[in-house]
């Protein structure tokens, strides 16, 4: 069936613990800079989640207490809480490159590019899909000087392929190309038969009449149909604020693994360092990054709407984030019974050495001589 439109976006998370503290990312960054990815971000950020808020002044808080207005402490508050966002321009030598985004958080030491790709809708969307570099382009990696003190590791690219068909029946979509579509979104690498790649597109993320939304942990798919609305600038409107939604459920799903492989790689490195010398503070410390991530960015999400909800949630199971949960909550558990036994071990050696020093006389002479002075 026709195609009128192709979209690739490519997703890199990053670590950023290599050095303990980061500055203001206000500082590292250029906030003057924008796109069409980064405009795209805003709009369709609020058909997911609550932008971050503060209060009003105190003369609108006396007509209304509960109004609240746009945070002003970060660049973009259509972000979630403890990240910001900034724009990245595109490469004027690539005529299909739409910018990019850099969404980062200064206190969780994490970040993810996006870089947005609009091509040609006569090519083979095969090769658009194996076209994406694994690395972040150069020409993004000039703009992200600030950070590259920062970074301790990067994950493999993340793609997501959108195609926009001329048909307005989704079903008929999905029926003629179901082969296609699930090539698509496996790659075809594999060579798998062709009811194998029907089954990758049978179960639709979306309850939306013209999307058709599909997942995997390595890769994601956005199938379009056109028409939904009666004019095509809002039409193309209503489909690129759409697909940028499912890009940034993706996304913090992502940001989520990210995170907790982080918190389990320290938590693990951390276990080390208890082993003969109890810190208590270090693993108070693991304990209250561990709320936070399970909490804040988890649990407690501010969900715009009861579809926003859905989707992440079918997403998080997709992306294994329930296991990634687990497995860091297992590391700290160690790291919390090696600091308990490491701590009744010193308690122990201490009431011993100070039992034998009284048996010596330690203590008395120690007295004696205090008394003495």
């Amino acid at each position: 069936m026709p195609i009128n439109r192709i979209d690739l976006l490519q997703l890199f998370d990053i670590d950023l613990s290599k050095k303990r503290r980061i500055p203001d990312v206000r500082k590292l960054l250029d906030s003057k800079s924008s796109s069409p990815a980064y405009e795209r971000y805003e709009q369709s950020f609020q058909w997911l989640f609550e932008a971050q808020g503060m209060p009003a002044d105190s003369e609108t808080r006396t007509e209304d207490p509960t109004k609240l207005l746009l945070s002003q402490e970060v660049n973009c508050p259509y972000s979630l809480d403890r990240f910001d966002r900034f724009g990245l321009v595109g490469d004027r030598n690539d005529p299909t490159d739409q910018g990019g985004v850099i969404t980062i958080s200064q206190s969780l030491r994490a970040a993810m590019v996006c870089i947005w790709r609009r091509c040609d809708s006569a090519a083979d969307p095969l090769k658009i899909r194996h076209s994406g570099s694994a690395d972040i382009p150069q020409h993004y990696l000039k703009q992200l000087l600030g950070i590259f003190d920062y970074i301790s590791e990067g994950q493999m690219m993340y793609p997501f392929l959108s195609l926009r068909y001329s048909s307005s029946d989704l079903e008929q979509v999905l029926s003629q190309d179901g082969v296609l579509l699930g090539t698509l979104l496996s790659g075809g690498l594999d060579h798998e038969p062709d009811e194998t790649m029907r089954r990758y597109v049978a179960e639709n993320l979306s309850l939306r009449r013209y999307e058709g939304l599909f997942l995997r942990s390595t890769s994601g798919m956005g199938i379009y149909t056109s028409g939904t609305e009666n004019k095509e600038d809002a039409d193309v409107d209503l489909y690129e604020n759409t697909l940028f939604r499912a890009v940034q459920v993706c996304e913090v799903c992502l940001l989520e693994r990210r995170l907790l492989r982080s918190f389990r790689t320290r938590a693990d490195s951390d276990a080390k360092k208890v082993r003969i010398i109890p810190r208590p503070l270090l693993v108070e410390k693991r304990r209250e990054e561990l709320l936070v991530l399970e909490d804040d960015l988890i649990n407690a999400l501010p969900f715009w709407s009861p579809e926003s909800m859905r989707l992440v949630r079918k997403a998080q199971e997709i992306f294994n984030i329930p296991m990634f949960l687990r497995d860091a909550k297992d590391s700290y558990n160690f790291l919390e019974s090696r600091y308990q036994n490491t701590k009744t071990t010193t308690l122990a050696a201490v009431a011993v050495a100070a039992y034998v020093l009284d048996k010596l006389g330690v203590w008395l002479a120690i007295g004696h001589r205090l008394r003495i002075q």
